[in-house]
C-alpha cells in the first residue's frame, strides 16, 4: 500500500504531476471554464436552473451552507486547544485552519457565482444594513477569513523564517483566538436563522426556531468529522503515519456531538409536535439524516475497537460529515419541496463550478501543506532549525 501511495499521489518528486494531481488539475480547469461561461452568459437557462422558484440552489446548498459547516474545524478546535486547554490536539491544529481557510474561500467563490451581479460582492463593506441577517454573516465571514488569512501568513513567515513578524502576530495572537471562536458562532447560527425569514413556507421538518443552534451543533460536527477525514487522508497520501492516539480521543467528542445534536433535534420536533412517522420522500430523508448519519455513528463511537481503528474512524466521521451536507441541503431545498410547483435539479455547469471549486480546494490544501510548517514533525524540525 505505502508503495502504491507513493506512486499515485504522494511520492512524487515535488514538481511532478502524479496521476491525483492530473485528475485535479482536469476538474479545476473544468470549473474554471465553466465559470467563465457563467459569468459572460448569466444565471439563466440553459447555463444553471435556476429560476424565480429556485433562486438559490447547489451553489447556495453546498458550497455556501456545507462549505462553511464542513470548514468549521478552525474554530472548533481552537476552542478545544485553548478554550478548554487539551493541548494534546495540538497537532491537528494547523491542518484544521488550513481546510477552514479553504473552506471559506470555497464559501465566498461559490456565493460570487450565485450573485446575479458578483462585482458587487464588496457592497456590504461600504453600504450596512443591521437589521439584514444576511449583512451580519456577510462581516463575520470576511473578518473570519482574514482571521484564518492571518494564521496561514504566520505559516508562511515562519517557513522563511522572518522570525519579526511572527513574534510581533504570535503576541497580540489570544485576539484572534477569541475573535475566530465568536465570529464563527455567530455567522455559523446565523446561516439557520436566514431561513426563519419565510418559515411558513418551509417543511415543518426543518422550520423551527431553534435552526440556528441547531445550525451551530452541526457545525461542529462537520468540524470534527472534517479535522478526522483530513489527517486519515493526508497520513494516507503523504505515506505517514496516522495519529491514531489523538484521533480515537477527538472521536470521543465527535460522538458527544452528534449525541447532544440527536438530542437537539428529537426535542425540538416533539416540542414542536411534528408529524414524525409518515411515508414521504421529505420523511424518509430526514430519517436517513437523523438515524443514519447521526445517532448512527453516534452509537459507533461508544464502543472503543472503532475508535481505534481507522476504518471505523473513517465511516463514522465521513457518515457524520455526509449528515451535516444532507442537513444543509434539507433546509434550503428539501423543506421547499411541498411549497413549490416547480421543481430544480442543477445544470451541468452548476455541477462543474462546484467540483472544479473542490478540486482546486484540494490542489491548495495539497501546496500548501507540502510548503508551509503545517504537521508536527515539520514544527519540531524548525524549531530545531532555529534553536
Amino acid at each position: 500500500m505505502a508503495e502504491k501511495v507513493e506512486k499515485w499521489y504522494a511520492g512524487e518528486p515535488r514538481g511532478k504531476i502524479s496521476y491525483g494531481r492530473m485528475i485535479l488539475y482536469i476538474l479545476t480547469t473544468l470549473g474554471v471554464i465553466s465559470a467563465l461561461i457563467r459569468l459572460f452568459f448569466g444565471l439563466g437557462s440553459p447555463i444553471t436552473n435556476l429560476s424565480d422558484a429556485y433562486p438559490w440552489g447547489l451553489w447556495i446548498s453546498f458550497d455556501v451552507l456545507t462549505g462553511v459547516a464542513l470548514a468549521g474545524g478552525g474554530f472548533t478546535m481552537s476552542a478545544i486547544i485553548y478554550v478548554f486547554n487539551l493541548k494534546k490536539f495540538e497537532p491537528l491544529l494547523r491542518p484544521a485552519k488550513i481546510s477552514a481557510f479553504l473552506g471559506y474561500l470555497m464559501f465566498i467563490f461559490g456565493l460570487f457565482f450565485d450573485l446575479g451581479l458578483p462585482w458587487r460582492i464588496w457592497h456590504p463593506l461600504i453600504m450596512w444594513n443591521p437589521h439584514s441577517v444576511l449583512f451580519e454573516v456577510a462581516w463575520c465571514v470576511m473578518l473570519y477569513t482574514t482571521v484564518l488569512a492571518i494564521d496561514v501568513i504566520i505559516m508562511a513567515l515562519e517557513r522563511f523564517q522572518i522570525e519579526g513578524p511572527v513574534r510581533f502576530l504570535r503576541s497580540i495572537y489570544v485576539i484572534f483566538i477569541v475573535a475566530g471562536i465568536i465570529l464563527s458562532t455567530l455567522h455559523q447560527s446565523s446561516l439557520g436563522a436566514l431561513y426563519l425569514l419565510l418559515p411558513e413556507k418551509m417543511s415543518e421538518l426543518w422550520a423551527t426556531k431553534a435552526i440556528g443552534p441547531l445550525f451551530f451543533a452541526s457545525a461542529v460536527i462537520g468540524g470534527l468529522s472534517v479535522v478526522t477525514l483530513e489527517s486519515l487522508i493526508s497520513a494516507w497520501a503523504y505515506n505517514r503515519k496516522p495519529e491514531m492516539s489523538i484521533l480515537s480521543e477527538l472521536a470521543k467528542f465527535l460522538g458527544v456531538a452528534l449525541l447532544v445534536y440527536f438530542a437537539m433535534k428529537v426535542t425540538d420536533l416533539y416540542a414542536r409536535r411534528v408529524t414524525f412517522f409518515a411515508l414521504d420522500w421529505q420523511h424518509l430523508l430526514l430519517y436517513v439524516e437523523l438515524f443514519g448519519t447521526v445517532f448512527l455513528p453516534a452509537l459507533l463511537l461508544t464502543f472503543r475497537e472503532v475508535r481505534a481503528s481507522v476504518t471505523g474512524l473513517y465511516w463514522c466521521a465521513g457518515l457524520a460529515a455526509f449528515g451535516v451536507a444532507l442537513n444543509r441541503f434539507n433546509v434550503s431545498l428539501t423543506s421547499y419541496g411541498g411549497y413549490r410547483e416547480f421543481s430544480y435539479f442543477p445544470s451541468a455547469i452548476e455541477f462543474f463550478i462546484t467540483i472544479g471549486l473542490i478540486a482546486g480546494g484540494v490542489l491548495l490544501f495539497d501546496f500548501l501543506t507540502q510548503n508551509l510548517p503545517v504537521y508536527q514533525e515539520e514544527l519540531i524540525g524548525h524549531a530545531e532549525s532555529t534553536s
